[in-house]
């Protein structure tokens, strides 16, 4: 068998597409990584934030669980609503599968963690209306109230 020159420039046309579609596919699993990581960077960065905008009362009533109910301020009801917007956010993005299953099982968790809490399950019963047109993340939020709490259809 001979190689000819055509033969080889064959052949080296087959590599280079070859070892360009397998870079693509790679830049293009990395590039996706990239992006979630930033979106996850995001996300983090807001909830961090929130939590150091709500008043002091709130902030020890969400992480002293033997510390007593504060009374209801309309303060408590807008950190609620902010919480429940950035968790929607957050949800909608993992739904459309922007955030990834591990970083979401992190979320989730914290979401637990909140969302179980005396003062949101009193605060949510004022908010969820807000997010009527989302049936399905009204339904996810619920999964975490005490059950004693959960609004009633």
């Amino acid at each position: 068998m001979q190689v000819t020159l055509e033969s080889l420039v064959q052949y080296a046309t087959l590599v280079t597409v070859v070892t360009g579609f397998v870079s693509l596919v790679v830049f293009a699993r990395i590039y996706g990584k990239q992006v979630n990581a930033q979106i996850v960077i995001e996300l983090f960065a807001r909830y961090a934030a929130m939590h150091q905008s709500f008043p002091a009362q709130l902030r020890v009533a969400m992480f002293g669980s033997d510390r007593s109910l504060p009374e209801h301020r309309e303060e408590f009801t807008a950190c609620a609503l902010q919480y429940a917007m950035i968790v929607s956010f957050a949800y909608h993005l993992h739904e459309r599968r922007y955030i990834t299953n591990d970083i979401w099982a992190i979320l989730e968790a914290e979401h637990q963690q909140t969302i179980s809490r005396p003062w949101f399950a009193r605060e949510w019963n004022t908010v969820q209306g807000q997010f009527a047109m989302f049936p399905s993340f009204v339904a996810y939020m619920e999964r975490f109230l005490p059950n004693h709490v959960q609004a009633q259809p």
